[in-house]
């Protein structure tokens, strides 16, 4: 990533906040604050405390809270750290798994919750709010989050539903014979992958054994799924929104190639409710356009795509299992040879198999101008997740 000067604190919480929290931005972050106790961040020696008041966001300095904030969850963190947050070119879980934030009182499931109104407040990124209804396209209709499409679909029925929901499926892109010969290349570069080799993730097995479950930058070791990036099909679908994005093969990892093992998993083989830039680099990566070339089947024994239609551009937290009845959810199994297309910032999930497991997707990710100028040649934002243990992961999140 660009080196960037520090934000200091200290004059942002005193010339900046005050007036977001008066404006728009202050009544983005109220409707988030249900629930959330005191939460104070400490940057250097300076601190501040974030509470509701009546119904309202407040945010004074620590030492004039007041006796009745002793419940606070305090959270401390480097000037450059809180630089990184503020601009959410980190987040809160990015700098749990890099050991960058301390907490007392609370875990950082306390930050995280208090995430999606600081996001509100720093970035002006509005808390996504459910209406019980499905998703309407840009024209007032209702789109049926069942729908698959195919290329036989106009451009601007695609882009209708997409705008709408932020993600779908495309049936039959990709043939029978395609689809082997993708397979084939993903047989050999899993055969080459070793722990530590910085062109793979691995998950641990509840015996502690290495399970392969991701291959990166897959598009540099062959000319074959190389080529995909630039397929005319790929970039009819990635251009639906917005014509200015390009495929990243040198960087944010690549081409990658999900791997889904059966069993109970540590790690990141299964992921939970997400968004792509959930680690960070919201505001220089989205909204890009991940396609993911179905290269077996997926279905929930499988652990298939699930996502909440229109939460893209802004933040959803992640629901409860009983939530999703009163949300726009989509669960989206596929035949090899489909493909599903996703805005990085719409709230999806890779969930743990139901049964057998063995789900293999090619994802190929269309990054706007922004992210090339701020991210160099072989960096990702993913690449502290490389450098971590299955256990270091779930100790840093909080699990």
């Amino acid at each position: 990533m660009h080196t960037r000067d520090w934000i200091d604190a200290e004059t942002y919480h005193r010339d900046i906040v005050p007036g977001l929290l008066a404006g728009e931005r202050g009544l983005l972050a109220a409707t988030g604050l249900a629930g959330l106790r005191p939460l104070t961040l400490v940057v250097g020696e300076a601190a501040w405390t974030y509470r509701a008041v009546d119904g309202r966001l407040r945010v004074d300095p620590a030492a004039e809270a007041g006796a009745a904030d002793a419940c606070t969850c305090t959270c401390l963190m480097s000037p450059g750290a809180w630089t990184d947050f503020v601009t959410q070119m980190r987040t809160g879980a990015a700098l749990a798994i890099a050991g960058e934030v301390a907490v007392r009182d609370g875990t950082v499931l306390d930050l995280f919750a208090w995430e999606p109104a600081l996001r509100a407040l720093y970035m002006g990124v509005p808390i996504y709010q459910p209406t019980g209804a499905p998703p309407t396209d840009a024209a007032g209709r209702s789109v049926d989050l069942e729908r698959a499409w195919t290329l036989a679909d106009s451009d601007a029925d695609l882009a209708a539903f997409f705008d709408a929901t932020g993600v779908m499926r495309v049936r039959g892109v990709f043939t029978a014979d395609e689809v082997a010969a993708f397979n084939a290349e993903v047989d050999r570069l899993a055969a080459d992958a070793r722990v530590g080799d910085d062109r793979s993730w691995w998950a641990a097995t509840e015996d502690g054994e290495d399970v392969l479950c991701r291959l990166v930058y897959a598009s540099e070791r062959s000319p074959l799924i190389a080529e995909l990036a630039r397929d005319p099909r790929m970039l009819r679908l990635s251009s639906l929104l917005h014509d200015d994005l390009a495929a990243s093969t040198d960087r944010m990892e690549g081409v990658g190639v999900l791997l889904k093992p059966p069993g109970r998993l540590k790690g990141l083989a299964n992921i939970p409710w997400h968004t792509d830039c959930g680690l960070g680099g919201h505001h220089i990566m989205c909204p890009s356009v991940a396609i993911g070339v179905q290269l077996t089947g997926s279905s929930p024994e499988t652990g298939c795509l699930e996502a909440v239609a229109g939460t893209h551009g802004k933040t959803c937290p992640p629901p409860d299992q009983g939530d999703l009845a009163d949300l726009p959810y989509m669960l989206i199994p596929t035949d090899p040879g489909d493909v599903t297309v996703h805005i990085a910032d719409v709230l999806h999930a890779s969930p743990a198999p139901t049964g057998v497991g063995g789900r293999r997707t090619m994802y190929v990710t269309y990054h706007p101008p922004s992210l090339f100028e701020n991210v160099g040649p072989g960096l990702a934002v993913n690449d502290l997740i490389r450098s971590r243990s299955a256990d270091q992961l779930d100790a840093g999140l909080g699990r």
